[in-house]
């Protein structure tokens, strides 16, 4: 048998895999990562998109880390636009149509020529352990490789079954192979698995499409990118566009005809789908006065003629399919080249995991991903680059990195995953992130860089560049604050020709700022500053001198939140001796054993009261121990 020895084993090349490799191996681990196949490196078998509301957050918060998910979308954008931009700075994001051959090869590229990294294309079959703790694994091929720490990014993988009406196969996405011996691995550790289920759609040639009766969507004119540390482009809009449209009321016609014939009805299929993003099927059984719905041509790329169906996913049987898309305006001639399909896989319940993504119960096996219950590529890349962090942490002896809810929207995610755990896939929103204001797209480097700075992922040129833009846009705030001015003819002539609200009395001119119609680029003209800032540094000072009460407000709301978070409760705790505690809170007290008074406050069922019985006991604790 082979035999060799590593630090980090990842498991699996998704979206998850690829930045656990990649940041276990920048911060010093000798790592090896098992892909099933090398050539879907990093595959989009759903949607050939990166960002969006919350997700955008997460592309920009792993970039902010050191991570690579924003360079690989910048790398493969063929259209860009902001979204939410009429909602406020705290939930406007970028989201991008990628190329998802050149994404795949952008993160192959990079996991092949990583120093501390090797690729290897085999099938991890069981998990291996000593003395209750990791200790390598077994594979198809028959090698065993040790390790002291495994990040398992399985996708939907294991055990994944297909369903296109009443024809079912083991497979995973888009007819690539699943993994089954794993999962028996898995639950021989005790290791907890539930069954989920999510959905795509059919793939259509672009060339049998009448886009006349659709509505053109181009790329915004101003150059954008996902990386803090990219430079934007400007895309030509002349080369691509998605096209919006709407189902009819014959497509709702043939769904009433054939719903009985879906898997989700049949009972074939049992587990849940993502709520967020339902399947056409899930849209007439749950909103039956509906008749029609919007729908997104979207070109998967320029080098192909395939294109997705925004919106329309869905397992019915492959008549049903053709049917429903020649109801589609435009498509009455449209060709089917990829059916749409169901799939269910197995996750591994996520209340197993600590705030590190490692498990509670074996020490040095993290997960990350799909795997947890998640939906999504910005999800799963910004777990994989958790993991891949805490991997390295663990073996190196290092200090873990956890994150709270008022630093990224990757701590929210982790923490309600770790918290509250899931039996749908969780998609991140803007909605559950209570500390939004400070979760901006404009701060991200201010919340988060020191940390991929300290794990070894940022490097000193990058560090170096991040240095100066915060000193420049501190010196320009100080600058703002300090720099008064007065009524005149001038300023009047400008604000008129800004329209936006006269400057009546004498003020600062970051107090202006806040003013109606009033930006950045009326307050350089009134009085430049001494440097020329770039976008980015631009749109950061006007949001904190715009928002400084509210954010000022919210930062204090975040710091009492803190002192319940830093609280923290020992692992061994026994809530069997805290008199009082209801029925129903010592039960998920004792199911979900929160690290802390804060994340024992987030349990669904768990009240305030419940947590200062608690509090009371640990300072009773601590001052027995002083």
């Amino acid at each position: 048998m082979f035999h060799e020895s590593y630090e980090v084993i990842v498991i699996g090349g998704g979206h998850a895999g690829c930045e656990a490799a990649l940041a276990s191996s920048r911060a010093g681990c000798k790592t090896l990562m098992l892909n099933l196949s090398v050539d879907n490196t990093a595959l989009m078998p759903c949607n050939p998109s990166i960002g969006g509301p919350a997700k955008g957050h997460l592309v920009r918060e792993v970039s902010a880390l050191g991570g690579e998910q924003a360079r690989a979308a910048d790398a493969s954008t063929l259209m860009i636009r902001w979204l939410n931009t009429s909602k406020g700075a705290a939930v406007r994001a970028l989201r991008a149509q990628c190329d998802p051959g050149q994404y795949g090869t952008y993160y192959r590229k990079l996991l092949t020529t990583q120093e501390n990294l090797e690729v290897n294309q085999d099938e991890a079959i069981e998990i291996l352990t000593s003395n209750g703790k990791i200790s390598g694994v077994l594979t198809r091929h028959g090698a065993k490789y040790d390790a002291r720490a495994i990040v398992l990014c399985g996708g939907v993988y294991l055990n994944g079954r297909v369903f296109v009406g009443d024809k079912s196969f083991k497979s995973g996405p888009m007819g690539q192979n699943n993994s089954e011996s794993l999962p028996k691995s898995l639950e021989n550790l005790g290791i907890k698995i539930g069954f989920m289920r999510t959905d795509t759609t059919p793939r259509l040639n672009i060339n049998t499409i009448d886009f006349s009766k659709a509505t053109p969507q181009l790329s915004e004119p101003e150059p954008l990118c996902f990386d803090l540390w990219g430079e934007g482009k400007i895309y030509d809009t002349s080369a691509y566009a998605c096209w919006f449209s709407r189902t009819t009321e014959q497509t709702y016609e043939i769904l009433s005809q054939n719903i009985n014939r879906s898997p989700l009805v049949t009972g074939d299929v049992q587990a849940h789908g993502p709520r967020y993003c339902p399947s056409i099927e899930d849209k007439f059984l749950r909103f039956p006065d509906h008749i029609t719905h919007p729908i997104v041509f979207e070109p998967v790329s320029l080098n192909t003629n395939e294109v997705y169906v925004q919106n329309f996913s869905t397992s019915l049987p492959y008549d049903v399919q053709v049917k429903m898309i020649h109801s589609l305006p435009g498509c009455e001639h449209a060709k089917i080249i990829k059916p749409g399909y169901g799939i269910e896989y197995n996750y591994l319940l996520p209340d197993q995991l600590k705030r590190t993504l490692e498990n509670k119960n074996l020490p040095g096996f993290f997960c990350a991903g799909q795997v947890n219950g998640t939906s999504g590529y910005e999800e799963a890349a910004a777990q994989g680059l958790l993991a891949g962090i805490n991997a390295a942490a663990y073996v190196l002896e290092r200090e873990p990195l956890v994150l709270g809810r008022d630093e990224g929207y990757l701590g929210v995610l982790v923490d309600d995953l770790t918290t509250k755990s899931t039996d749908e896939p969780y998609r991140m929103l803007t909605s559950r992130c209570e500390h939004r204001l400070l979760l901006r797209w404009d701060n991200v480097a201010h919340r988060l860089s020191r940390y991929g700075r300290a794990a070894g992922l940022i490097d000193d040129s990058r560090w170096e560049f991040l240095e100066r833009r915060f000193e420049n846009e501190n010196q320009e705030i100080a600058r703002l604050k300090f720099t008064k001015i007065s009524p005149s003819k001038e300023i009047e002539a400008l604000c008129e020709a800004y329209e936006a609200e006269i400057l009546a009395d004498s003020m600062t001119l970051a107090d202006f700022l806040k003013h109606r119609g009033v930006n950045y680029e009326l307050i350089s003209k009134i009085s430049p500053a001494e440097k020329i800032l770039s976008r980015e540094e631009v749109a950061h000072i006007e949001t904190e001198l715009r928002y400084t009460g509210y954010l000022e407000r919210e930062a204090r709301v975040a710091e009492k939140m803190k002192n319940f978070d830093s609280a923290k409760i020992p692992e061994d705790f026994n809530y069997d001796s805290v008199i009082g505690l209801r029925a129903e809170c010592l039960q998920k007290l004792k199911h979900f054993r929160p690290e802390s008074l804060g994340q024992a406050l987030r349990i669904s069922g768990v009240t305030p009261a419940d947590v200062q019985l608690i509090s009371v006991i640990l300072s009773r604790n601590e001052r027995t121990k002083n």
